[in-house]
């Protein structure tokens, strides 16, 4: 398996990522805080048998930067005052640069592609499968702000938006390494449906992150700007004419519920994974099953739900840092 050259990685992005001109500090500022690299980490393992490391770390990188220009935009419309430790950056150099910096992202990302050196077969695709999945990600986050608790189609809205908001930047990775297996278009399909699923967990998995605390549920942002988050898609569709968030703060035997609906979709969306994952070369395959092992597997089981602990604290804390 191709290890991740860590350094080298953050100085790719680094070098992409950053600008001399108006928006260096606000750059500097946001790359000097990485998480995990959780996608970059999928890149190098999905693609171990393509041995050219330079091309394969600008590809690793590109995925990052896009990811980036996602989480300072998200931040905007969210109005999430911290990540990683620090003031976000709508929150110290205002909502203004913050856009444009996410803009800037989002172009390095499609540059630091260009560089890669990857051959003239696979550089089309890669680019092409880029391009589709920004459009898919920001086509979720928009369906997400415009969601409300109603209708009978709430659930399927619901896992198209969690599919293309997380979905479309988890699937990339795996569709990079499909195309530098020089594999055809419908493995690459069915390695970025197996990752849109793993999306889809890892979003539901992500909603249910504020009920581990009911004591200040009543405040948190998604409550207040009433975001159609996992749980509240699960009480909404008991056909209540209450008022949804109420009661996912209110009644504990609704969020018991909304915690049981979750995880079987949590389980039905990995079953989609994996299904998808059998028609791809084994170090695509291999690498979803490690995903879902060490991300989302404790919420497969059918452990007791407790009020305040939906889901185990290993679970929430590498969400948190992905």
């Amino acid at each position: 398996m191709n290890q991740m050259p860590k350094d080298q990685l953050e100085a790719v992005i680094l070098k992409f990522g950053d600008t001399t001109e108006v928006l260096h500090k606000a750059a500097i500022h946001h790359l000097r805080k990485s998480g995990k690299r959780t996608r970059a980490k999928l890149t190098f393992a999905a693609a171990q048998k393509f041995s050219s490391t330079i091309p394969l770390i600008h590809v690793a990188a590109a995925v990052e930067l896009l990811h980036e220009a996602s989480v300072v935009h998200d931040d905007i419309q969210d109005r999430t005052a911290h990540r990683r430790g620090q003031a976000t950056v709508w929150k110290k150099f205002g909502s203004n640069t913050a856009l444009l910096l996410g803009d800037h992202l989002i172009a390095a990302a499609f540059r630091c592609l260009a560089a890669s050196n990857c051959n003239a077969v696979a550089l089309p695709r890669l680019i092409q499968a880029m391009a589709a999945a920004t459009s898919r990600a920001t086509s979720g986050q928009l369906q997400q702000l415009c969601l409300t608790p109603r209708g009978h189609m709430l659930r399927d809205q619901y896992m198209t938006l969690a599919k293309h908001k997380t979905g479309a930047l988890l699937a990339l990775p795996l569709q990079f390494a499909a195309v530098l297996a020089a594999t055809d278009a419908k493995t690459e399909q069915f390695a970025q449906q197996s990752g849109e699923q793993l999306g889809v967990a890892y979003q539901i998995l992500n909603d249910l992150q504020p009920l581990q605390d009911p004591a200040t549920l009543a405040a948190h942002e998604d409550i207040v700007d009433r975001v159609v988050t996992a749980p509240v898609v699960a009480i909404a569709e008991y056909g209540s004419n209450h008022d949804v968030f109420a009661q996912l703060v209110g009644q504990p035997n609704a969020r018991h519920r909304a915690v049981r609906h979750c995880r079987d979709w949590v389980r039905q969306a990995l079953a989609r994974a994996r299904s998808n994952a059998a028609c791809t070369p084994t170090p695509i395959s291999s690498v979803v099953e490690q995903f879902i092992h060490k991300y989302l597997a404790d919420l497969t089981g059918e452990a007791e739900y407790t009020d305040g602990m939906p889901m185990p604290p290993r679970v929430a804390s590498q969400l948190a840092q992905a």
